[in-house]
């Protein structure tokens, strides 16, 4: 078995949380929702169900599933972002020196599958990348450890170790037992204390191996 790494996606491989907490924040405010911004920030690396359940507070007397509903329907008639301006820097440059070192790549991630194949396809990205888990692959998402003992199922080894971004996502990975790389992109204050190891620039990546 070669090695591997897994790598989530949404605020390590690009920017959609600012994307999405942005359009989270305009719905609200639209529906005469006055939520606090701290509260918003701390919704990073949740699911939709799991960011509703967290600001459950603030919209007391609604029906929640009501609410995702139209807020779904708000995120398509928003359209998509552009992935190629929302990439971070140096992410392509990583995902080819690991190609160079044999190192495989997995996407582990709590968006669906049509967009992480969407942002691998724009990205150029999914010629190097194993595979890849969605939502739809999982019963429970992040911060439930699924997604990674599903990976290790079927790698059937655990991997160099994981890059991930949230508080979250961190702590998924440390329930499974793995090494955790938080990538910190300096936009947003994550706590990121239980990771092992802390990077600001993919290329920094390399080094760890």
């Amino acid at each position: 078995m070669n090695r591997y790494i897994i790598f989530d996606m949404d605020g390590v491989v690009i920017d959609s949380e600012g994307w999405y907490l942005n359009l989270l924040r305009n719905f609200l405010n639209n529906n005469n929702f006055n939520i606090p911004d701290k509260v918003l920030m701390e919704t990073i690396g949740l699911d939709m169900i799991h960011v509703f359940k967290r600001i459950e507070s603030y919209i007391s007397g609604n029906d929640i599933e009501k609410l995702i509903e139209k807020y779904l329907d708000y995120i398509k008639s928003s359209g998509e972002p552009d992935y190629l301006k929302i990439a971070f820097p140096n992410v392509k440059d990583c995902f080819y020196k690991l190609h160079d070192l044999n190192i495989d790549i997995v996407i582990a991630s709590s968006s669906p599958r049509n967009v992480i194949k969407k942002v691998l396809e724009k990205l150029d990205l999914n010629r190097f990348v194993e595979f890849y888990i969605g939502r739809e692959d999982v019963k429970n998402t992040k911060p439930d450890p699924e997604i990674y003992n599903a990976i290790l199922k079927i790698k059937k080894g655990k991997p160099l170790f994981v890059v991930e971004d949230s508080e979250f996502g961190i702590k998924s990975a440390k329930m499974a037992g793995l090494k955790v790389v938080a990538f910190n992109s300096k936009i947003y204050n994550l706590n990121q204390k239980e990771s092992d190891y802390i990077v600001t620039d993919h290329n920094q990546i390399i080094c760890l191996i």
